[in-house]
């Protein structure tokens, strides 16, 4: 299936004015997503499901999204509410998602980097998950523990693709020299396994009996 990860928008600060649950998109907020929207709108997927959390700027999010996409329903999900942890959500995600092809889920941090870092095997801290951004991730099921593969991400400023995880610029940096080490490590593996176990090699000039061109097999 098709998951795509949605941090909902740019909300207003309620302080003790507004409960956490009540705050809504500024306009600003809404300006921005509208452009995400519409970039994400413009790569032709169609939603079979919107799934989003209770609280009104995840809604509102949601809202936006289905205005600019082709989409089947639209619905709230109690685990998407950041009060719930992640084993909660994927289980409930699974249950709700049944057989739909392509479900957006619009939530909060730290619960959609804290999923997304679940399901990919990178750490928490590595992930950065602005707000309004969409991650797209492709899995076969979502109660595996398997890791799922990470296609791309939009950028909430300006609906630019790029590929792979919304990443630190020193964690990028970390998981790129990691991924060309381990061939490497490999390529040494093979090598000391290929090598002869047993080579030609002259012995010491000082030792006993040593005669010109004499030479003695011994093992590495």
């Amino acid at each position: 299936m098709q998951l795509y990860l949605v941090r909902h928008g740019i909300a207003v600060d309620g302080g003790e004015a507004i409960p956490d649950g009540s705050r809504g998109l500024t306009d600003k907020g809404r300006r921005r997503f509208h452009k995400t929207a519409r970039a994400f709108g413009k790569l032709g997927h169609k939603l079979d499901l919107i799934l989003t959390s209770p609280l009104v700027r995840a809604v509102q999010t949601a809202e936006i999204l289905a205005g600019a996409t082709k989409h089947g329903e639209v619905a709230v999900l109690e685990e998407l509410d950041p009060k719930f942890d992640v084993a909660s959500l994927r289980a409930a995600v699974t249950k709700r998602s049944g057989k739909s092809g392509a479900v957006a889920l619009v939530g909060h941090e730290p619960q959609l980097s804290l999923a997304l870092a679940a399901m990919s095997g990178v750490s928490p801290a590595d992930i950065v998950l602005k707000k309004g951004a969409i991650v797209r991730v492709d899995a076969s099921k979502l109660s595996d523990a398997k890791p799922v593969d990470v296609r791309w991400w939009l950028k909430p400023k300006t609906g630019t693709q790029v590929k792979g995880l919304p990443l630190q610029k020193g964690a990028a940096k970390k998981l790129r020299k990691a991924a060309r080490a381990e061939p490497g490590q490999k390529r040494k593996r093979v090598a000391r396994k290929a090598s002869p176990r047993k080579r030609a090699v002259a012995p010491p000039l000082n030792s006993p009996g040593r005669s010109t061109g004499e030479t003695v097999a011994t093992s590495p």
